[in-house]
C-alpha cells in the first residue's frame, strides 16, 4: 500500500470550524472519489505524547491537522495524483492550508488487532 500523509496548519485568521466543515464534506468526498483511493482519513492533532524522560509532552504540536490517503500501488497513486484534473482540484485546496508537509510512504508492515 502507498500512503500520502499531509501534515499542516491553517493560515492565520482562518475559521477552523468552517474549514473542518468543508474538509469533512466537500473535500473528503472529492478525496475518496479519486481513482484508486482505498482509504482516506482526516485528523485533528491534539498534542504530542511524552517519549522518555528527555522529551516532554506538548499541547502545542508543530501541525494542527493530518490527512492520509491510501492507494494499492505506487503506480495507482501516480496515475491518480499526477492527473491534470486532480492537480487542478488540489491546487486551490492546498491554498487553504499553511505549512504543508507532503509525504509519500510505502507500507512495509501493518497490524490490525483481532476483534
Amino acid at each position: 500500500m502507498i500512503k500520502v500523509t499531509v501534515l499542516y496548519n491553517l493560515p492565520p485568521g482562518t475559521d477552523e470550524d468552517a474549514f473542518v466543515r468543508w474538509r469533512t464534506t466537500e473535500h473528503h468526498a472529492a478525496n475518496i472519489a479519486r481513482p484508486g483511493v482505498v482509504r482516506a482519513d482526516f485528523c485533528r492533532v491534539l498534542g504530542t505524547p511524552r517519549v522518555g524522560l528527555d522529551r516532554p509532552a506538548s499541547d502545542a504540536p508543530p501541525y494542527r491537522f493530518v490527512t492520509e490517503s491510501w492507494w494499492p500501488t505506487y503506480e495507482a497513486f501516480l496515475a491518480s495524483w499526477e492527473d491534470p484534473d486532480e492537480q487542478a482540484r488540489l491546487v486551490p485546496a492546498v491554498a487553504r492550508i499553511a505549512d504543508a508537509l507532503f509525504l509519500v510512504s510505502e507500507e512495509l508492515q501493518s497490524y490490525v488487532a483481532p476483534s
